[in-house]
């Protein structure tokens, strides 16, 4: 069964779509540390679609720190246009969770950034690190 639910979990995709606001622009133009909002709001949505809201493993003591980030940028959106952020898990290892975050423009489906985020899955108390399986298994 455990085998099952973290099949499901590595084939579940989400969608979110954001419009830009004037203040994530530059002279316009997405600042590229807004990106990095993006993929956030990306992986609560997704985390709250495979029914283990971020919220509740907050109010748990259980947080998400990144591990490592590449971005990948392909063009990029001005203020008022509307995007699409795709995510889904690459991969699930002992301690870490890999997503994978594809912004794109609604407008032309213009590939925007293409993000991997390797999150880990820690108690804020004691900083220990969570076998991630576990921790997916046990929340959803």
């Amino acid at each position: 069964m455990e085998e099952r639910i973290l099949n499901e979990i590595l084939k579940a995709k989400d969608s979110i779509e954001i419009k830009v606001r004037y203040n994530d622009t530059d002279n316009g133009i997405v600042h590229f540390k807004n990106y990095l909002v993006y993929s956030d709001d990306g992986f609560i949505n997704f985390m709250k679609h495979i029914e283990n809201p971020v919220e509740t493993a907050i109010r748990k003591g259980i947080i998400f720190p990144v591990k490592k980030i590449e971005i990948l940028f392909e063009n990029s959106a001005s203020f008022g246009d509307h995007l699409i952020v795709e995510t889904q898990i690459k991969e699930i290892e002992e301690k870490s969770i890999a997503f994978i975050h594809k912004i794109y423009r609604e407008s032309d489906k213009a590939l925007l950034a293409d993000i991997q985020c390797v999150r880990l899955v820690m108690e804020l108390e004691t900083k220990n690190l969570l076998d991630v399986k576990k921790f997916l298994i046990e929340f959803v």
